[in-house]
C-alpha cells in the first residue's frame, strides 16, 4: 500500500445544516450548536489529537483552543467563542490544521531533484481542453518563477505531480462530497501518490469569476504539492481560506514567496532592465554560447560554468550553475542534445558524454564519445543536433560534421564532410545547434542563423542575445 502524505482538503460548510441560525434580535447571541460547531473544527483545524470522541467534552474546554484560533486570524483574542470567531469559522477553507502562523509539512518534505513533471490526467466538461491546461500553467508559472525548480509538463508518462479530476470515493481515503463541500485536496512530496492534485469533478468550475475559480484553486493546491502549508496573512495564496477574488489575477504575497524560497532557495529572475552583475550582460551584443540545447519545454544555454533557462511561454530567462540544474555534470560543457521522443539528453565535455534519461544519470555516464563512431582524432565536440524528422545525430567538430543514424546507432557512410557542402549560408565554426519549432539554429559567436533543413537554406541571421529576450539587432541575410 502507498504510504499517503498529508492531504490538503478544501472545505466549503454546508451552510443548511451547518451553520447556526440568529434570529434578528438575537443576532449576538451564540447558540448551543454554535459550542458543537466550534468544537468540531477546532479538532479538525487546531489539533493533531486522533478522532475519538472524548477530545473536547464541555464547553469549559475550549477557551484556549479558541484563543489559538482568534490569534491566528487577527481576531480579538478573548478564549470566548463571539459572532466574529463562529462567522470565521464558517468560511469556507483548506482542510490542512492551523497550528502554526505558516508551518510546513512534518519533516519539511521537498522535491529533492531539479525537474519535477505534472501531468493532466483527465478533463471536465464545464472547461475546455485549452481552459483546463492554460488554468493549471498559470498556476505553474505562478510557482516557477520564485524557485530553482524546473516543473516540467510531461504527456502519457507518470508524472510526480499528477493533476486530475475525480468523484465521490476516489481511492485515496479522502472522498470528495459532491457540489458545495471538499473541492480539492493534494499531497505533499513524496512517492507513490505524493504531490498529486485531485479536484472535484462535480463542482462548478471556471476560470472567470462565478463558480470555483480552477487557477486560483490550482494555485493553492500546488503550493502544497510543492510542500509548503498554510499563511496566517489574508493576502497570501496559502491562507487557509478560499474565497472569491473580484480579478482573475493572481499573484504571491512576501509570504508565500518567503516561505517557498524558505524551502527551495531563491533564483535570479532577468527582466528587460536588469542584468546578471557576474555573467556578460544579456544586452551584449557580443555575447556568444558554448552550448544549446531544448529539455522538457526549456531552452537552456550554456555559458562556461553558468546556465540561462529560457521558457518558451514567458518572457522571464532565470539563470543558475550547470550544478544547480544537473548536480553531475563537469563545471561546463561543450555540446548538448535533447532526444525528444525517447527523452534522452546527452552532454558533451572533450572526449566524454553524460546520458540523462528520464531526468535520471546513467549510471554508466560518463562514457567515450568514440561509442558514436567518432574516430580517435577527434578531441571534442563543438556543437550537436538532432534532427526529430530524420531521427539523425548531427555532431560537428572544427569545419567538418558527422551524420549518426539513432536507429541502428552508426554514423552514415561518407563522412566526414565539409559544413559549407551541406548547410548553405551558415558560418563554418558552429559554437551551439538546437532544432525548435521544425527550424535549425545554428549558434556561431555573437550569431544565430535560421536555417530550414529540408529546404537547405538560411532563413534569417539573428543576434545571439534574442534567445535572451533582448528582441533588437537582426539582421537578415
Amino acid at each position: 500500500m502507498k504510504c499517503l502524505s498529508l492531504p490538503i482538503n478544501f472545505l466549503l460548510v454546508n451552510t443548511v445544516l451547518s451553520l447556526p441560525v440568529y434570529p434578528h434580535d438575537e443576532e449576538n447571541e451564540i447558540t448551543r450548536s454554535d459550542f458543537y460547531y466550534a468544537q468540531k473544527y477546532i479538532k479538525q483545524f487546531f489539533t493533531l489529537e486522533d478522532s475519538s470522541e472524548s477530545f473536547i467534552q464541555s464547553e469549559g474546554s475550549l477557551p484556549n483552543k479558541i484563543k489559538e484560533v482568534q490569534e491566528f486570524y487577527g481576531l480579538r483574542v478573548t478564549g470566548k467563542l463571539d459572532l466574529a470567531t463562529i462567522e470565521l469559522m464558517t468560511e469556507p477553507r483548506c482542510g490542512v490544521p492551523d497550528l502554526a502562523s505558516y508551518s510546513l509539512y512534518p519533516g519539511k518534505p521537498r522535491w529533492n531533484k531539479a525537474f519535477v513533471t505534472y501531468s493532466v490526467v483527465n478533463y471536465i466538461p464545464q472547461l475546455s481542453f485549452f481552459e483546463i491546461e492554460y488554468a493549471i500553467w498559470r498556476a505553474v508559472n505562478i510557482w516557477q518563477k520564485v524557485i530553482p525548480l524546473n516543473l516540467v509538463r510531461v504527456f502519457n508518462t507518470e508524472a510526480d505531480i499528477m493533476i486530475s479530476f475525480e468523484t465521490r470515493v476516489h481511492g485515496d481515503n479522502f472522498p470528495f462530497d459532491g457540489r458545495g463541500g471538499t473541492l480539492a485536496h493534494a499531497f505533499s512530496p513524496g512517492k507513490g501518490i505524493g504531490g498529486d492534485i485531485h479536484f472535484d469533478r462535480e463542482e462548478n468550475w471556471t476560470w472567470r469569476r462565478n463558480g470555483v475559480n480552477l487557477f486560483h484553486v490550482a494555485t493553492h493546491e500546488l503550493g502544497h504539492a510543492l510542500g509548503l502549508a498554510h499563511s496566517r496573512y489574508r493576502s497570501a495564496v496559502m491562507y487557509p481560506t478560499y474565497y472569491k477574488r473580484t480579478s482573475n489575477k493572481l499573484s504571491l504575497s512576501f509570504d508565500d514567496i518567503r516561505a517557498i524560497n524558505d524551502l527551495y532557495g531563491t533564483i535570479q529572475v532577468f527582466h528587460q532592465e536588469s542584468a546578471q552583475p557576474q555573467m556578460q550582460d544579456r544586452r551584449d551584443p557580443s555575447i556568444s554560447f558554448d552550448a544549446v540545447t531544448k529539455a522538457y519545454g526549456i531552452i537552456f544555454l550554456f555559458k562556461n560554468g553558468s546556465l540561462w533557462h529560457k521558457d518558451l511561454y514567458t518572457a522571464d530567462v532565470k539563470v543558475s550553475s550547470i550544478q544547480d540544474t544537473w548536480l553531475d555534470l563537469p563545471s561546463n560543457i561543450d555540446a548538448a542534445c535533447e532526444i525528444p521522443g525517447e527523452d534522452i539528453i546527452y552532454f558533451f565535455k572533450g572526449s566524454k558524454f553524460w546520458t540523462y534519461t528520464h531526468n535520471k544519470l546513467s549510471h554508466k555516464s560518463p562514457q567515450s564519445i568514440y561509442l558514436f563512431g567518432l574516430p580517435p582524432y577527434v578531441k571534442q565536440i563543438d556543437a550537436a543536433l538532432f534532427i526529430q524528422q530524420a531521427k539523425k545525430i548531427f555532431f560537428f567538430v572544427g569545419k567538418m560534421y558527422w551524420s549518426y543514424n539513432t536507429r541502428i546507432k552508426t554514423v552514415d557512410q561518407g563522412y566526414p564532410k565539409w559544413i559549407s557542402s551541406r548547410w548553405s549560408g551558415v558560418n563554418d565554426k558552429i559554437d551551439a545547434a538546437l532544432q525548435n519549432d521544425g527550424l535549425v539554429y545554428f549558434f556561431s559567436g555573437p550569431q544565430v542563423y535560421e536555417y530550414n533543413f529540408w529546404r537547405k537554406e538560411t532563413l534569417h541571421t539573428l543576434n545571439s542575445n534574442q534567445w535572451l529576450g533582448c528582441q533588437h539587432l537582426n539582421y537578415d541575410p
